[in-house]
């Protein structure tokens, strides 16, 4: 009698008809998803396959297969695969990649053993899921974070015209130092070699076309994401690029449940390194959302000098600490808790409040 020889896509259909557990883990990318299923019986089926999320739903459905989860890391792929298995019924989660258990020592990495990682993770409850913004909340972030890289643009922009200034010879305008308009116009008005005019015209078209189109996104931003009654801009120091950046980038203030899970989040939660008899360390780890700690970070030295409980808090932490940058950090912190808050319960700041508080001050 000839032997049955089982395929591995045989085995987990078998699994889950047996209502074992199936747990599902995938290495996305642009042109290929590495997918690792694992039962709970230990039942283990590797594969590559186009990245197609409908392709990829359809092989486990015809199959029967009922997946307990499937998780994949955040990336450039966007959160396409997760809307698509929420759609099927299939539960998913993606997780961040600085949140994904590692290797103490550098092993072997490859898409399939990526994979097999994240379904023995997800099997072992080691996977946190981030928040997935809807399409919306998606689609405004985007606005913003299209304004951060254009001023990055900006920057380097300015950055070359006074490179190209300083290697040329060339006196830098009056205003230039503040970049006003003044001193941009300065620029059109030195009298140069006509090929360096060429050179030193096009960058300031370029930076004339980013201001432009920063512009044009500050505008609709101010005039179509915030609300008419916007409780983040009561706060000193908080504008309405601001208090856009942070409305995108969190979504939904209510699914943080304790202030330490939104500076986690924003990336602004110190981590004490500490053995032995030594005092140990406190550092910012740079994992989080880069772009709203940097905009917490500007708008709490604006609100530095407008209130005084903040100039208070943040005399308190640089005589600790003895580094401003810890201090200002520190401060951005409970910036981010008071926003919150007066998101959550949708009232103005007012300075007493804040003072009443402990939890802010002190927490």
């Amino acid at each position: 009698m000839a032997k049955k020889i089982l395929s591995r896509w045989n085995e987990i259909v078998e699994e889950s008809n047996k209502n074992a557990k199936i747990w599902v883990g995938v290495d996305v990318h642009k042109t290929t998803y590495a997918v690792a299923i694992l039962s709970s019986n230990g039942i283990r089926h590797r594969f590559v396959t186009p990245a197609d999320n409908q392709g990829l739903i359809k092989q486990f459905k015809d199959r029967g297969i009922k997946i307990t989860k499937l998780a994949y890391e955040a990336g450039p792929t966007g959160f396409g695969l997760y809307r698509a298995c929420i759609a099927a019924g299939i539960d998913a989660m993606v997780v961040a990649s600085c949140r994904i258990p590692r290797a103490p020592t550098k092993t072997a990495k490859t898409d399939k053993l990526d994979s097999a990682n994240l379904s023995e993770y997800l099997a072992k409850g080691f996977l946190k899921p981030i928040t997935v913004p809807s399409e919306a909340q998606e689609a405004a972030r985007s606005k913003s974070r299209r304004r951060s890289q254009i001023s990055r643009e900006i920057g380097k922009v300015k950055e070359r015209i006074k490179s190209f200034l300083l290697v040329n010879g060339l006196p830098e305008p009056q205003g230039l130092k503040h970049w006003s308009r003044a001193g941009v116009e300065g620029l059109k008005e030195l009298e140069i070699h006509p090929k360096l005019r060429f050179t030193l015209d096009s960058y300031v078209r370029e930076l004339d076309f980013l201001e432009g189109e920063k512009s044009l996104i500050e505008k609709d931003m101010k005039e179509n994401e915030l609300p008419k009654k916007d409780v983040l801009q009561s706060v000193p120091g908080v504008g309405p690029i601001t208090s856009n950046i942070f409305r995108s980038e969190l979504y939904d203030p209510s699914r943080f449940k304790t202030d330490g899970q939104l500076a986690q989040y924003i990336g602004l939660a110190p981590v004490t390194n500490q053995s032995g008899t030594s005092s140990g360390y406190s550092r910012i780890v740079p994992c989080g959302q880069g772009k709203l700690r940097s905009v917490l970070v500007e708008a709490s030295w604006r609100l530095l000098s407008r209130e005084k409980w903040a100039k208070e808090f943040y005399k308190r932490v640089l005589s600790n600490t003895g580094r401003a940058q810890k201090a200002i950090v520190a401060l951005a912190r409970k910036l981010a808790v008071i926003l919150r808050r007066l998101w959550l319960d949708n009232r103005m700041y007012e300075s007493d409040y804040i003072i009443k508080d402990p939890a802010i001050l002190t927490g």
